[in-house]
């Protein structure tokens, strides 16, 4: 199994991305069709798509007084 680091975010969605070939699929270097984490980074943010669809809101809002 070819290994992958795995983004997990804040709104719970995980993207992955390759980073090393297993013993068979280095020997060709082509990944072979299963993947294994080798490491989970957290990241303090949401993904992108949740970013484009739920915008953080507006600082210039909520700083105004009243």
């Amino acid at each position: 199994m070819c290994k992958y680091y795995a983004h997990a975010f804040l709104c719970k969605h995980i993207t992955f991305s390759f980073a090393t070939f297993c013993d068979p699929a280095s020997m060709i270097q082509t990944r072979c069709g299963d993947r294994s984490i080798w490491q989970t980074i957290r990241m303090e943010e949401y993904c992108d798509d949740c970013k484009a669809y739920y915008p953080a809101p507006s600082s210039a809002h909520s700083s105004r007084r009243r």
